[in-house]
């Protein structure tokens, strides 16, 4: 881990990971950090360099993951849900249990006072329904695939907490990897993220025939997907 001081007096910290890649990648994460990874040939002037004149989009990253990162995030007072916020109501009640409805989220428990063992409830309440979410949005574009005469193949999907990706494709192993932090997004948000995870399917990449495919498939993608880019 090293830190650089910028011509304006900032600083800068990044982590060089040596490996055998053809090109210099660099991806700046929400721990304020931004992870390089270069074959040996690059010299660490270079990438300083490189980190230097770029350093107004590390940092501009980085404000935009700690917004998302508050936007996704679940507590006692707020939940965060399909692009709504919902007040949380505490009830003491012996059923132990959160219920995420059309205008607020109920927490019927009877350690209202224990604000860590209220959040699991509420929690566990939002990871159900988001799993539920899921199956429901697989199964919408899996049918429009078979409807356009396309195959997909057999599918597992998987809801994880991601810090730097919305969603991964696994297209050797039939796996789609889905983060549940997008359960703060609207549904078409999630569902363009589904959309872009099977398109690599078809192409491995993010080269133009892949976007037309996806854009053929999901006319809306840019206009929902584009809300993940926002502060």
């Amino acid at each position: 881990m090293k830190t650089i001081t910028l011509p304006d007096g900032r600083t800068l910290t990044y982590e060089l990971i040596r490996k055998r890649v053809k090109n210099v990648n660099f991806r700046a994460k929400d721990d304020g950090i931004v992870y390089v990874s270069a074959n040996s040939r690059v010299s660490v002037k270079e990438v300083e360099r490189f980190l230097t004149e770029r350093a107004d989009f590390f940092f501009g990253a980085f404000e935009r993951l700690r917004a998302r990162e508050k936007r996704s995030e679940i507590n006692t007072e707020t939940v965060n849900w399909l692009g709504l916020e919902y007040p949380v109501r505490i009830i003491h009640n012996a059923r132990e249990l959160a219920v995420l409805d059309e205008t607020e989220c109920r927490v019927f428990t009877r350690l209202g006072g224990d604000s860590e063992y209220v959040l699991s409830l509420i929690q566990r309440a939002v990871a159900e329904r988001f799993a539920a979410l899921c199956t429901e949005l697989n199964a919408e574009v899996r049918t429009e695939l078979e409807r356009r005469g396309l195959t997909p193949p057999p599918t597992r999907i998987t809801i994880k907490d991601m810090s730097s990706r919305w969603g991964s494709c696994s297209y050797t192993k039939g796996h789609i990897s889905i983060n549940i932090r997008l359960a703060a997004y609207p549904r078409e948000t999630v569902l363009s993220v589904f959309w872009h995870e099977y398109a690599h399917y078809r192409y491995h990449d993010h080269s133009k025939a892949f976007y037309d495919f996806l854009l053929d498939m999901y006319p809306d993608y840019y206009k929902y997907n584009d809300l993940l880019k926002e502060k």
